[in-house]
Formats: C-alpha cells, structure tokens, sequence
C-alpha cells in the first residue's frame, strides 16, 4: 500500500460520491425549474408579450444552478482531498510501523490522539509492539540462558574427557558417576524443555475427569516420601474432601515439582505441610515449608524460564530453572492460578487454586 495510492483512492471515492449526489440533484432541479416555467407558460395570460424576459430568466435560472454545480464539485473535490489525507495519514502511519517492526524494531509506536476507533487500532498496534518487544526480549534471555545451560556441563565433561586421554586423571568409577550425573543434567534440562514446549503448543488439551483433590495430594506424596525422610524433613497433610476436575497425570506433575523444590530448599530437621480448603467456588491448596525463603522481588520472578535466586544458591541447590514455568503453564491450564509467599530465612507458601467446576 502506497501512501500516494490510499490517499488518491480516498480521495476519489469522496469525489465521485459527492458527484453522483450532485449529479442526480443538479437534473431534479433543472427538471424541476423547467418544469414550472412551461407550466407558467400555459397558465399565464399575455405569455406573449413577456416570453423573451421569462426565456432569459429560466436561462439565467438554470445558468446559475449549472454555475454553482460546478463550483460545489471543486469545493468538494478540495475537501475530499483534505478528509482523505486526514484520514489515510494515521493508517499509513500504522503501515509504516507494521513495516518496522516487520524489520525488527519493536521499539518504534503509532502516535495516537483522541478516541476514536482508528485511534484504538493504534493502541492496539502499540500494545502489540509491546508484547512483541517482551517476546523478544524473553526469547533472547532464553536462548542465552539454554546456551549457559548446556554449556556448563559439556564443558566439564570435555575438561574431565581430555584429562583422562593426556593421563592426568584415571577413569575411576567416581569420575565417571560424575559424568553420568553430568549427562542426567542434560537429558533433564531437554525433557523440562520438550514439555514446557509441549504445554504451550495451541493443540495442548487437558484430561480432566471428576477427581478427589486428597487422593490426587496423596498419591503425589507417596513417590517423594522416601526422600524427605533420608534428608530428615517432615512431610505431612491436611485435606479437605473436595471434588474437582483435573487432569490428575498433570497436577501430580505440579505437586511432586513443587515438593521436590519444598525439599531443596529447607534444611534437615524443618518441616513442610500441605493443606487443602475450599473458597467459594474455588479449591485452595498451600504448600509451606520452612527454608530458606526468598524475597518479595524473587517471589514475582521464580516463575519465569530459567529464573534463579542468587548464583551461590544454584550452585548449591541446581535445578534447570524450568520446573516452576511448568507449574504455572499446567495451573493455568487449568483456569487456575498459583503464586508464592515467602520470608527470607523463615519459609515459603505457594498457593494454588482451581475452580470446582
């Protein structure tokens, strides 16, 4: 779309609108005023004598309407033009935005002024630019992040590898468990990758059948329970009888996620509880531990790909980062919503509801 081509053709469906309007008026009249002066021609005594002043004055009648005709359809030639480009200019604006961001620069915006739909469509493309920006910018701290990821245990193993082949280590059976637990690193981080691919795909669709919330609590308890006792935390539950539907496979996954995290974070001798109630027309559930917490600023943030708390914390603790943005993709696919609450040093809740029907 040239700016030149939606301007003229503005411009020339104004014109030849307003000439049509003007073309079937100007005859109406003409027919009209000619139509009156012949019946005055038949109705009126003594025509004769005064037909050459009543022949110049319908002449000068419809000279006039002729005369005026013409200088309304340059008037309204101009004002199309000035419409036209009034109102093509904010569309072709919009296009040269579209064009930008097309490139790659998602920073450029419509300036936008009133409240009129055009106007909205503005916002609109704003918003969109925005969102895009956003993206992209997601999507860069995503491909570095996955970079890092791999990168740090490729490096090990190559470090190790090469050591081994000039004769400065010895393949013993610990170095090589350490390449195992290197490799398990990898495979984890692909499979945390395929699924949370697989659950932002459009075609994702859950399996929800009518379940009871405490059994669903319970048989996700049962696979992590021998954990929390080698590491000597106390694992317990509280549930209230309540019936839901979910996809049960799903919401394990959450739960053991968020215990497993529940468990890395709080030291031997702490405790984590996991309680159920219902509010209104929703189901509550809340999972508190007693570690190391984190702060308000954290809380917000733990829940984007590949987010981690202080560097010295994922040294310590692991993990791949994705475990919490998988949560949050399944909670929300269930029309839920979950979020954390934490105090550094004394303990984390993460909350989760789901609607009961």
């Amino acid at each position: 779309m040239k700016i030149k081509g939606l301007h003229a053709r503005l411009t020339l469906i104004f014109i030849l609108a307003a000439t049509l309007i003007f073309t079937v008026a100007s005859l109406v009249i003409l027919l009209e005023v000619h139509y009156h002066f012949k019946m005055f021609q038949m109705d009126a005594p003594n025509f004769r004598a005064i037909q050459p002043l009543t022949l110049h004055f319908e002449r000068a009648v419809l000279g006039s309407i002729l005369w005026t005709s013409v200088g309304v359809f340059l008037l309204v030639c101009f004002l199309s033009y000035i419409v036209a480009k009034k109102l093509s200019k904010p569309l072709v604006n919009m296009r040269k935005v579209a064009e930008e961001m097309a490139k790659g620069d998602l920073k450029t915006r419509v300036k936008t002024q009133g409240h009129d739909e055009l106007q909205e469509l503005g916002l609109s493309l704003n918003e969109l630019a925005s969102q895009l920006e956003n993206q992209e910018i997601a999507r860069q701290n995503m491909t570095s992040d996955i970079a890092h990821e791999l990168r740090t245990p490729l490096a090990t193993l190559k470090s190790h590898i090469e050591a081994i082949e000039d004769g400065i280590f010895e393949a013993t059976p610990e170095r090589l468990h350490s390449f195992g637990e290197e490799i398990e690193r990898l495979i984890s981080l692909v499979e945390d990758l395929e699924q949370l691919t697989t659950f932002e795909a459009p075609g994702f669709v859950l399996e929800k059948e009518q379940e009871d919330l405490g059994n669903v609590i319970q048989q996700s308890l049962n696979p992590i329970k021998e954990s929390y006792v080698q590491k000597g935390v106390m694992l317990s539950s509280s549930n209230a009888d309540i019936q839901l539907p979910l996809d049960k496979k799903r919401m394990m996954q959450v739960f053991i996620n968020l215990l497993s995290n529940a468990l890395k974070f709080t030291p031997a001798g702490g405790t984590v509880t996991v309680a159920t109630k219902k509010l209104d027309s929703k189901a509550q559930i809340i999972i508190t531990d007693t570690g190391i917490g984190i702060s308000d600023e954290e809380a917000q943030k733990v829940f984007e790909r590949f987010y981690r708390t202080e560097k010295s914390r994922n040294r310590r603790y692991g993990g791949s980062g994705i475990g919490l943005a998988i949560a949050k993709q399944l909670v929300e696919a269930h029309e839920g919503r979950i979020w954390i609450e934490s105090v550094p040093e004394k303990g984390t809740a993460v909350y989760i509801t789901l609607p009961l029907s």
